[in-house]
């Protein structure tokens, strides 16, 4: 007889704990997307300095760090920052998704769009109506993931190489 562990999922804020874990998320998506992408090398001391940055995202007034923990297990993160828009153009106020990444290795249904929900809670509370988020260009799968949710694309984002 086969037993189905019952997966709880669960999206809370993050805390200082959960950066190892979150950590290997994000360097696992930068390997990934690098592979397509040559135009941001990965920096051998990468998963320390992304560790360095998201300590000042747990005490960021303006930024929202949410996990997605599976059975005590954190399966992904979102990372929101409150911002200005572009100016001269509305909204004044903006969210902006500055990171996020899931477990690429166990598929988890539904557990972008629960922290999605989360941010949406986060940015509404705090009167602001409008989140913006870079889409790798190309990684279909990000791309279609933002696309079921409404999102439309506003600007293209292009690099310059200028060495």
């Amino acid at each position: 007889m086969r037993l189905n562990k019952i997966r709880q999922l669960a999206i809370r804020f993050a805390v200082e704990g959960d950066l190892r874990q979150a950590s290997l998320l994000w360097n696992e998506r930068a390997s990934l997307l690098q592979q397509s992408d040559d135009l941001q090398p990965l920096n051998p001391e990468r998963i320390l300095d992304w560790q360095r940055r998201a300590r000042s995202w747990l005490t960021n007034d303006k930024c929202g760090f949410f996990v997605g923990e599976v059975n005590e297990s954190i399966s992904g993160y979102m990372v929101i920052m409150i911002s200005e828009g572009p100016a001269g153009l509305g909204p004044v106020v903006v969210g902006k998704v500055i990171d996020m990444a899931v477990d690429l290795h166990d598929s988890r249904p539904g557990l972008s769009s629960a922290l999605l929900d989360e941010a949406r809670k986060w940015l509404q509370a705090r009167d602001i109506a409008y989140l913006t988020v870079d889409v790798p260009a190309r990684y279909p799968v990000e791309e279609a993931f933002w696309r079921a949710q409404g999102a439309r694309t506003r600007f293209n984002q292009n690099w310059l190489a200028l060495f």
